[in-house]
């Protein structure tokens, strides 16, 4: 009987194509924005408007252990979006080897302190940008913790305090994947220099240079083939019965790479995962990915977080031979809740609009189980807004 195993590991490549390493400046919609616990990946939807993934602007729930300080979706002040210039790299080793690697959950809380005061320094120049609000899907922290079900919801937008010039937007992609999709590639961290003691924070920032990344073509299944393999790994029924608050008119919530067979996980090139987060003290996890197309001087999403490898052995003799597929939390079904927290909505070309979402669309958001609870900077607005329509004997 075939053993899942679960890892956040490597990549599946196209056949016959080779991975590369490229100026992060060729692709000028992607930067990065760094919390006190992650860098991670982000694309510019607006001048303004950044999108990643959830787990990124929410490391910890509450009851997780961590301060209220830092539980939930982290708080604006705790946030950098990082361009990749000639200084970023630098600056941003400079900030992250001076805030401690913490052993413990509850000492996260001191571990942001120190972030912040250092951010406070570097914000408002050509290279770093303070951020005004930060976001997460609110039916995200249902499922993050089921084995199953963690990529669902997987969707952050930062915006920041102001524009960044002479910017490209990215444009994401709506439709569902073909198999073998033509142009699939994954952009991910480098490579590091060295990874020796992989679970200390300043070894892996010290051999990254971050106005570089590593390219890498893909594989995609058609969808039929995803479902399967993902129901097969899961032991989930169907693709709705997912813990947590049911997905955007049932969509799978991922997309799936080819399969590898016969593949030596142990030697093979693993520059999608630097480090296990589960192999360290709380040690900062490299694993974000965007997986793209490339759309003429820009690029179209096809997904952004972190992709899982699951691994489908016949045996336990070995744990280096191994065959399975990657799956991707598949981040353009969320539109119309992007659209909402970015005071617009997603057009059919998958491009930003500045065209406000109103009516039944947005009901969801704004009344489903708390949801607005994790928009932090719209509750206050929502409860302004609702109190002046009661004040007018608009509301019931």
């Amino acid at each position: 009987m075939a053993v899942a195993i679960i890892a956040t590991c490597t990549m599946t490549r196209a056949a016959g194509a080779e991975p590369s390493t490229e100026k992060l400046t060729d692709y000028p919609s992607v930067l990065y924005v760094a919390t006190p616990f992650a860098i991670c990946f982000g694309a510019l939807l607006t001048e303004t408007t950044v999108i990643t993934d959830a787990r990124c602007l929410h490391p910890f729930s509450n009851g997780d252990g961590a301060s209220d300080k830092v539980s939930g979706v982290l708080d604006p002040s705790y946030l950098m979006v990082g361009l990749p210039t000639v200084n970023i790299s630098a600056t941003m080793h400079n900030i992250l080897l001076s805030t401690q690697v913490f052993s413990q959950i509850n000492q996260a809380e001191s571990r942001a302190a120190t972030f912040f005061g250092l951010v406070a320094n570097y914000v408002d120049n050509s290279t770093f940008y303070a951020v005004n609000t930060s976001s997460v899907h609110a039916y995200y922290p249902q499922s993050e913790y089921d084995e199953a079900s963690e990529q669902n919801f997987d969707v952050g937008v930062v915006t920041l305090k102001r524009a960044i010039p002479k910017s490209k937007t990215v444009q994401l992609q709506l439709d569902d994947l073909e198999a073998n999709m033509d142009g699939l590639s994954a952009l991910s961290f480098a490579t590091p220099v060295s990874t020796n003691d992989p679970a200390t924070l300043q070894n892996l920032y010290q051999g990254i240079d971050l106005t570089k990344v590593k390219i890498t073509p893909i594989s995609s299944l058609d969808r039929s083939s995803c479902d399967s393999r993902y129901m097969d790994a899961y032991k989930l029924k169907n693709m709705k019965s997912f813990q947590g608050h049911k997905l955007p008119n049932n969509d799978s919530p991922v997309y799936c790479s080819s399969f590898y067979d016969n593949v030596t996980m142990c030697t093979e090139d693993t520059s999608i995962s630097i480090t296990d987060a589960a192999s360290g003290d709380n040690s900062v996890n490299l694993n974000s990915t965007i997986l793209f197309v490339k759309s003429g001087s820009s690029i179209r999403v096809v997904s952004l977080g972190l992709p899982h490898a699951v691994e489908m052995r016949s045996d336990n003799t070995s744990s280096c031979s191994s065959n399975g597929f990657v799956h991707f939390p598949r981040t353009g079904i969320y539109t119309d809740w992007i659209g909402w927290v970015s005071s617009g909505s997603i057009a059919s070309n998958g491009s930003w609009i500045n065209k406000p979402l109103t009516g039944d669309i947005i009901a969801d958001f704004v009344t489903g189980g708390g949801a607005a609870s994790l928009f932090t900077p719209y509750t206050a607005m929502l409860a302004s807004a609702i109190s002046a329509l009661a004040a007018l004997g608009l509301v019931l």
